[in-house]
């Protein structure tokens, strides 16, 4: 079993993979890391002691981030969270983390403007989604992501079955309009890797 390193472990998280490495280490500073759950055992259970209906919403995987958005947010309306098998998390306790954004104005303005970069993405994002037939959305996807790269060769680094959610079209037709485009000339697919014509 390789060793545990809670600062790449961090860095799994949307939220904090930007941030420099001074940053990352504060972040690990107040985090729990490697702690077990064994199977069956409750993770994480909302606050409130509502009963209600089971719905099983998902089933993370290993390296699967969960509940960043709780960091800023109290929310009564949290999930159970369940161990299906013997489960070991790190994880970051809401009032740690407040207390820590408070101390160091430096994490808040890098965590500040992530959050801005993240706004006109998805902003952008619905442009692409309502005004550009699926295509011309695929298209316009992989050209930005090659111009945010610096190089025509890009790689998909979400599932194509993530990302056609991402641009609003079905997996289906995200595969048969990406054959289109390479029919067209207009990229090469090798596998992940796509090669943007322009």
């Amino acid at each position: 079993m390789t060793k545990h390193s809670p600062v790449a472990c961090l860095s799994k998280a949307a939220l904090f993979t930007d941030l420099p490495i001074d940053l990352k280490k504060k972040l690990v500073a107040v985090s729990t890391h490697q702690q077990k759950f064994p199977k069956g055992s409750i993770i994480r259970q909302p606050d409130d002691g509502k009963d209600g209906k089971e719905v099983v919403l998902g089933i993370p995987q290993k390296g699967d981030i969960e509940g960043q958005q709780h960091l800023f947010k109290q929310s009564e309306n949290e999930n159970f969270v369940e161990a299906v098998e013997d489960t070991w998390v790190c994880s970051i306790n809401r009032a740690d983390f407040q207390k820590l954004l408070q101390k160091t104005p430096d994490l808040s303005l890098k965590l500040l403007n992530n959050f801005g970069k993240k706004l006109v993405a998805i902003e952008h994002n619905s442009v692409l989604r309502n005004t550009l037939d699926a295509k011309e959305r695929i298209l316009a996807y992989l050209n930005d992501l090659a111009n945010e790269q610096g190089k025509n060769e890009v790689k998909l680094e979400l599932k194509k079955k993530d990302l056609a959610s991402y641009l609003g079209i079905t997996p289906e037709t995200f595969s048969r309009k990406l054959k289109e485009l390479e029919k067209d000339g207009k990229i090469e697919v090798h596998g992940r890797w796509i090669n943007v014509k322009r």
